[in-house]
């Protein structure tokens, strides 16, 4: 009697170890659905992006060959003005006129400012038309 009590016993472990077995495998056959749609989106994505670059990259190297051409060159050289000839670009700025056209617009500034802030705004203009400002290359002592 306590062979049979134990085997009923084994038998009904048995019968809900199956039927959780069973719960188990549904639920990752569900999954594994999931999973290949999701790996099929994925793949869609991927396959769109791999063509996008490639179509990308195709362009970048007709664009490059374009620009690299003779024809291309010689239009540049056209378009671009010859060192000679007059041009509308300021090439460079020389320390005087940079210091005179900072000094006028603190001076502009000076006048549209608050009593309590033209103290600061009299001090760049001493710094700025001062002997030594005058003598040196740049603003280097007003940034200090």
């Amino acid at each position: 009697t306590k062979l049979i009590g134990e085997l009923g016993v084994a038998i009904v472990q048995m019968k809900e170890d199956l039927d959780d077995t069973g719960r188990a495998l549904l639920a990752d056959e569900k999954f594994l659905k999931e999973l290949g749609a999701s790996c099929k989106t994925k793949q869609a994505e991927w396959d769109e992006r791999s063509k996008t670059r490639a179509e990308e990259l195709l362009a970048l190297a007709d664009t490059i060959k374009v620009l690299n051409d003779d024809d291309a060159l010689e239009l540049f050289k056209k378009t671009l003005p010859s060192p000679g000839s007059s041009s509308f670009l300021q090439v460079a700025a020389t320390a005087a006129s940079m210091r005179a056209r900072a000094l006028r617009e603190l001076r502009a500034a000076h006048r549209s400012a608050r009593k309590s802030e033209r103290v600061g705004l009299n001090f760049l203009v001493l710094a700025l038309s001062g002997r030594k400002a005058l003598n040196q290359q740049g603003f280097e002592k007003v940034i200090k």
